[in-house]
């Protein structure tokens, strides 16, 4: 996603600057992609500082109803309490609900200083 990110974010450069030489109507497009651009690069940027890890507790899993790849591979939602708060965690990978299950303890990466910003460490 980060690859597709940095070419939306070049994208969304190269229509501000032709909406300045050619015409205004480029404008539409390189505000629809900057848009785009935040979406695919905003979880990258938050993942990049969350620099401490904890433990938390899986209580509960469930499919959320997207798939990836066709109806037997749903991405999952869980709840994790972790640092005193408990966190849904959404759209998590296909294999999630065969590497863990409820009640098992994993590593969750965090922001220090925004606890609330945290992601599962699959790298463990």
């Amino acid at each position: 996603m980060k690859t597709y990110g940095y070419i939306v974010l070049g994208m969304s450069v190269l229509s501000i600057v032709m909406a300045i030489v050619d015409s205004p109507a480029w404008l539409i497009g390189g505000l629809f992609s900057i848009h785009l651009a935040w979406q695919l690069l905003a979880k990258e940027y938050r993942k990049a500082h969350c620099n401490a890890v904890t433990k938390g507790k899986v209580l509960s899993i469930r499919a959320n109803g997207t798939f990836l790849g066709g109806e037997h591979q749903p991405l999952h939602n869980a709840s994790i309490a972790y640092l005193d708060t408990v966190k849904e965690f959404k759209n998590l990978p296909p294999n999630f609900i065969h590497d863990v299950a409820p009640g098992e303890i994993i590593e969750i990466k965090y922001n220090a200083r925004k606890p609330d910003v945290a992601f599962v460490n699959f790298i463990e």
